[in-house]
């Protein structure tokens, strides 16, 4: 809806203020239109009843457009915005993949009408196309019915349908509607006199109930390429057998007699990261986070960079997993394997037990992997049961168990610490269930079970998140208008206020009124109520409002409030520790080395020290920290308020972590004015004013490292942004339809009884059930 404050909608709702039909001020859009509709039947004025009735309104300008829709959504916020289409800018991909199946059109329609709502009158699409069917306007044509009831149905010529196999054609009007063929079409013309598009079929994909055809259509209705890659792909990939360049090696910090070790899922190939921990004198730890250096192999503008950014990330299905790059890269010369040597990119602090930061380093390096550990082992040695006789993995390097044990032990400790000032700091976690198929020797589904998160998956979560945190501080701070972030907007009130509704209908009290409040309340649900099943449909309808984070470039958003991540409760957040499967993290990678070259440009210190210290010959470990969702926690993370962002004055890296959330706090001071003096605004306001001294030549320094690392412009950051959030939901959009499907599948072969939980219901026609032994509605 658009209307200026001259329309004549807003003349007509001021005159009925006037004469007293509407209380003074009256805004809701529904009463205005009921009491215009009421003056004009009274007056028998056909033109001036159709006016009222139509949702439609004149536009005086786009800044009283959205004016007008502000004041109306605030009225009204159970409504929501609708609008019309009235030109198409850019044709959607998805018209030439839509996955359904074919049916007559008797069937097809009869089928929506059973979709609608009861009591409720059809769509006007689905009225034009009933009339149209009456008429005989559809005969000799067959209908595509998508599996995605979002997207409309779809009208097959005569012409077309005189192309079709005969078995399709016959399948079309077969009693039997459980076995049916899943066909991909393209959407060949939309006439603008017809209710529904006209389309063909571009390829079979095989019988549904089975998985190789489910698979096939999740695949093609999100654009997934599942093809091998281009011969010019492999030909930008290096000669085997392959060994590190001595000149590429002279110029890497070599960590190859560190004690570095994976923790990742026990089938993993590609393995992104890796850790380390070495006692340090004092009491202190040198941590470190090592990470695929894949931008070492996928030069800039080559076929190789151009095929990974296309599709974006690998997509994990139950049986496969579809890679983003070429298997040599990404199971082997970039995967972290032991006993290899590898390039790394390597991020390490010096840590005090409780986690804070003292001093930090970041750089291109060489690491040898000692060990792939599973998260079910870590998990062991966290428990204090673990025997290394179970286990069939070989440790490389000369580690032995014991060290590799008190390694994990001293991790864990350092990352309970972490985390609990994490969730004290405000962060959401929203744990919702998720299967674990076990498959027969024909790939086949047999049994299913929830997949569990442990402590050793919080162990390596919370040093990836300090990661990613860190290294969005670095880049936004060296490229402020051309670093690629990744942000988390707030859920909708309206949402949020629909959740809070059906939490109170199942007579739960929750705050939604901060992320930490939100957090609070499900942790003290899960405490006060023994009912897991109640628990999981909680977190499932708190997950419902919340909206998906986003990259982006930070020149589309100058307002660096806009910045913040939601859920991780921090101003600034990235991807950069996995470039094996995601491309903006490789994006990321060279980011983060041409921020680390200017500063070494403007004589940063660069804590070069810190990976040269000697070892402490003995150490104890560090203590764990309370559970993050106690009160223990807050009070610990208070007492070390400064661990997200150390004194500027404790390192050269975390110096200009400092100086980002400085500038973020600067901005926030200058929009809100002046306020009282103190000694900390007070530095903020020198600090500012020093940076001013030194934009200048930063700024040059900073377009021309830009260029010569090869970084995209502003204009094609936000284009690999977009392109990098549409094949993550797509990717995400399969690896959720493979569960599915697999359990569908385990299901028919083995049907089976579970108990449900009514979370809605829809009239007196459907109702939606959580099944907690499946973790699905």
């Amino acid at each position: 809806m658009q209307t200026s404050p001259h329309s004549p909608w807003n003349v007509c709702h001021l005159q009925l203020a006037e004469l007293g039909l509407l209380p003074e001020g009256e805004a809701d859009p529904l009463l205005v239109a009921e009491k215009l509709s009421q003056l004009a039947i009274a007056a028998n004025d056909a033109d001036k009843l159709a006016a009222a009735q139509s949702p439609w309104h004149a536009v005086g300008n786009p800044a009283a457009a959205l004016e007008h829709l502000g004041d109306l959504l605030r009225t009204r916020p159970d409504m929501r915005v609708t609008g019309r289409i009235v030109s198409i800018l850019e044709p959607s991909l998805r018209r030439d993949a839509i996955v359904g199946v074919i049916v007559d059109p008797a069937t097809a329609l009869a089928a929506a009408a059973a979709a609608s709502s009861s009591g409720s009158s059809p769509s006007p699409p689905a009225a034009a196309a009933a009339a149209a069917l009456a008429s005989g306007v559809y005969h000799g044509c067959l209908f595509l019915v998508p599996l995605d009831p979002r997207l409309p149905q779809g009208v097959l010529t005569p012409a077309v349908v005189a192309e079709l196999p005969e078995a399709l054609r016959d399948e079309a009007f077969a009693v039997d509607v459980t076995s049916r063929t899943f066909v991909a079409c393209r959407i060949t013309d939309w006439p603008a006199s017809s209710p529904l598009p006209l389309v063909e079929v571009r390829q079979s994909l095989g019988p549904s109930g089975d998985i190789d055809a489910g698979t096939a259509a999740l695949l093609t209705a999100e654009g997934v390429k599942d093809q091998d890659f281009p011969l010019e792909v492999y030909a930008c990939l290096p000669k085997v057998p392959w060994s590190m360049p001595p000149a590429e090696v002279a110029t890497r910090a070599d960590f190859t007699s560190w004690r570095i070790f994976s923790i990742d899922p026990i089938t993993a190939r590609d393995l992104d990261d890796a850790l380390s921990i070495q006692p340090l004198p004092g009491g202190r730890w040198r941590m470190g986070v090592h990470i695929a250096d894949v931008a070492a192999f996928v030069k800039p503008n080559t076929p190789l960079d151009d095929e990974a950014q296309i599709r974006g990330t690998s997509v994990y299905l139950v049986q496969k997993v579809i890679p983003m790059l070429p298997r040599l890269l990404c199971e082997q010369l970039c995967s972290l394997q032991p006993g290899d040597l590898r390039f790394a990119f390597s991020i390490v602090w010096e840590m005090g037990h409780d986690g804070h930061i003292y001093k930090e380093w970041a750089g291109r390096s060489i690491i040898n992997s000692c060990a792939k550990l599973a998260y079910p082992m870590v998990q062991q040695i966290i428990e204090g049961c673990f025997d290394p006789n179970r286990w069939q993995t070989q440790l490389y390097n000369g580690a032995t168990w014991e060290q590799v044990i008190f390694d994990s032990l001293a991790l864990h400790g350092i990352a309970s610490h972490l985390r609990a000032a994490r969730f004290a700091n405000g962060s959401l976690r929203l744990n919702n269930t998720k299967l674990h198929f076990a498959l027969d020797t024909g790939g086949n589904p047999v049994s299913a079970s929830p997949y569990v998160q442990s402590e050793a998956n919080h162990l390596v979560e919370e040093f990836m998140l300090l990661a990613n945190m860190r290294v969005a501080a670095k880049i936004a701070w060296a490229f402020p208008k051309h670093a690629l972030l990744r942000r988390h907007p707030p859920p909708s009130d309206r949402k949020l206020a629909e959740f809070k509704a059906a939490a109170e209908a199942l007579g739960v009290s929750v705050d939604v009124s901060t992320a930490a409040a939100l957090q609070r309340s499900l942790t003290a649900l899960s405490k006060a109520c023994r009912d897991q099943a109640t628990q999981e449909v909680m977190t499932l309808l708190a997950t419902k409002p919340m909206l998906l984070a986003q990259y982006f470039c930070t020149n589309e958003a100058p307002d660096p409030a806009t910045w913040r991540h939601y859920a991780l409760a921090t101003d600034l957040y990235t991807h950069f520790t996995s470039p094996i499967r995601r491309y903006p993290d490789v994006i990321v990678h060279r980011l983060l080395q041409a921020a680390l070259d200017l500063s070494k440009q403007l004589q940063e210190p660069d804590n070069a020290d810190l990976v040269t210290a000697p070892m402490a010959e003995h150490a104890e470990l560090p203590a764990s920290a309370p559970p993050a969702d106690t009160a223990t926690a807050a009070t610990t993370a208070a007492a070390n308020a400064s661990d997200a962002v150390p004194d500027a004055s404790s390192s050269s890296a975390g110096s200009l972590a400092a100086e980002a959330a400085a500038s973020q706090r600067l901005d926030a001071k200058a929009r809100s004015g002046p306020s009282s003096s103190t000694a900390d605004s007070d530095t903020l306001w020198e600090q500012a004013e020093a940076d001013d001294a030194v934009a200048a030549p930063r700024e040059a320094a900073s377009e021309a490292l830009l260029k010569q690392h090869q970084l995209p412009d502003v204009i094609t950051m936000a284009k690999i942004a977009k392109h990098s959030n549409e094949t993550k939901l797509s990717a995400r959009m399969v690896s959720d339809g493979s569960l599915r499907l697999y359990l569908c599948i385990m299901l028919k072969q083995a049907p089976k009884v579970s108990w449900a939980v009514v979370t809605s219901v829809g009239g007196d026609k459907f109702f939606t059930v959580y099944l907690p032994e499946f973790g699905c509605e």
